[in-house]
């Protein structure tokens, strides 16, 4: 199973220098709890939910601090030809919740906890085998 048959290909993203509050208000409005962070149109990177609440109770962070303030940098991202596993792994050992997808310099999807949840719920309720059964 590869990465592309699953992504999210409709990627909802926010500019590097966006206020925060309008990055949070996005992600209520799509109900969403991360978004890559683009800089002319190249991932710079990721902004997650949890990090923007945490940064109002820091002193001087205000609703129109720059996203680049608060985001991760350097996201670690995954490409569509690799495998589904493989993205589960690296969300796993790395304690993330979401992978931007890229194709070469282009963002092209993302890939979260949620959606990996999602397809082992199916596998599960199909009855399939998962894990060590002995």
């Amino acid at each position: 199973m590869k990465v592309k048959d699953f992504m999210i290909h409709d990627v909802i993203t926010v500019d590097d220098r966006k206020p925060i509050s309008l990055a949070l208000a996005l992600m209520h409005e799509k109900g969403i709890r991360r978004l890559p962070v683009l800089a002319d149109e190249k991932l710079v990177g990721m902004i997650v939910q949890h990090d923007i609440e945490k940064a109002f109770n820091r002193p001087g962070v205000i609703a129109e601090t720059p996203v680049d303030w608060i985001m991760s940098k350097h996201p670690i991202t995954i490409t569509p030809e690799d495998d589904l596993v493989m993205a589960a792994r690296i969300l796993i050992s790395k304690k993330i919740s979401g992978l931007p997808v890229m194709d070469g310099d282009q963002l092209v999807g993302i890939i979260s906890e949620i959606d990996i949840l999602k397809i082992l719920v199916d596998f599960l309720d199909k009855g399939e085998v998962v894990g060590d059964q002995g």
